[in-house]
């Protein structure tokens, strides 16, 4: 197994994502449900803390990996590209490798993207030390 085979196939399928409305679809749905999730606390309930959105992106995440990734080998079947790829000198294990890539780059953009929470929170609170970092508030932190 090579990463220099692997990377075009990942390369083609993040592209893939990318030129069709997937991706922005999907990145858009999880910024809208993330920032739902962190807005409420922090307007409502004057909690400036990332609590709640850390408690909740994995179970978002559970809806939207799978949303991202069954498209991967579904894709390759529906337009015949499959027999293409499996024809080439790479390993199965190599095509899944490269597609698991594209997928981890996408999901991975995504929580980057919740990046401005973060400033957000560093902005109109005053986090006590790395509290922020774990995403408790201050009233959990012992001392």
């Amino acid at each position: 197994m090579t990463l220099s085979k692997v990377y075009p196939i990942a390369k083609r399928e993040l592209r893939s994502y990318f030129d069709s409305a997937i991706a922005y679809i999907v990145l858009a749905v999880f910024l809208l449900v993330t920032g739902w999730f962190f807005a409420t606390p922090l307007f409502l309930n004057n909690s400036a803390d990332l609590r709640s959105l850390f408690s909740l992106v994995p179970l978002i995440l559970m809806f939207f990996a799978p949303a991202i990734t069954m498209k991967l080998i579904a894709e390759e079947k529906k337009t015949g590209s499959i027999e293409l790829l499996s024809t080439m000198p790479v390993t199965d294990l190599e095509i899944i490798l490269g597609k698991w890539l594209a997928a981890l780059a996408l999901t991975t953009t995504a929580i980057l993207l919740t990046l401005p929470y973060l400033f957000t929170i560093l902005a109109v609170a005053d986090p006590k030390g790395g509290a922020w970092i774990g995403g408790r508030s201050s009233a959990d932190t012992w001392g």
